[in-house]
């Protein structure tokens, strides 16, 4: 298990100078061929998404204004807040921001070929599932995740077993993905 505090992490600036991205993790690790991904991106611009062919996409405004993803004749969505999307990679896509303002977005990127994500937001104490993988990114509230305390803009990211994170408070928010592998894999 990994934990991280995005406040802490390294940010790496877009090519097309339209935001940021900051790498929670990738499995494996340091590879263009991963199997899976997770990141929280800062958008400070309109702009296109990079395309990523054979990779489904899940994207969750976190933070920020609406943001429109123009995919062409395939789709046209407002990202809002904590409300996952998915789309594939390969599709091009522009990002609109509503009046200009600065969002900040949670993604999973999964190899199509290999495993899925589901995206949800929990509100109430929960074990996952067990999956092959998965993360969690707190949104408000405490969660206990073992003998860690995780509050506002921490998580946690792990490969395999089942985790219980518990609420603290009265309320809190957590955004979840599990990571599905598909047989053969």
């Amino acid at each position: 298990m990994k934990f991280f505090d995005i406040r802490k992490m390294p940010v790496n600036l877009w090519r097309n100078g339209a935001g940021e991205t900051r790498e929670i993790c990738c499995f494996p690790p340091a590879t263009r061929d991963f199997n899976w991904r997770a990141s929280i991106a800062s958008l400070a611009s309109n702009g296109e998404f990079p395309q990523f062919p054979g990779v489904d996409r899940v994207i969750t405004l976190i933070e920020g204004g609406e943001v429109t993803l123009d995919g062409g004749k395939a789709f046209c969505h407002t990202l809002k807040r904590h409300q996952p999307f998915t789309f594939a990679g390969e599709q091009p896509v522009k990002a609109e921001l509503s009046a200009g303002q600065m969002s900040m977005d949670f993604n999973i990127m999964t190899r199509r070929d290999r495993c899925r994500a589901k995206v949800r937001i929990a509100d109430r104490t929960f074990t996952t599932f067990g999956a092959r993988g998965g993360v969690v990114f707190v949104l408000s509230g405490a969660w206990q995740l073992g003998d860690k305390l995780l509050t506002a803009d921490q998580g946690a990211c792990w490969q395999e077993g089942r985790h219980t994170l518990r609420l603290l408070r009265s309320e809190g928010r957590l955004l979840f993905s599990e990571i599905s592998w598909l047989a053969g894999h």
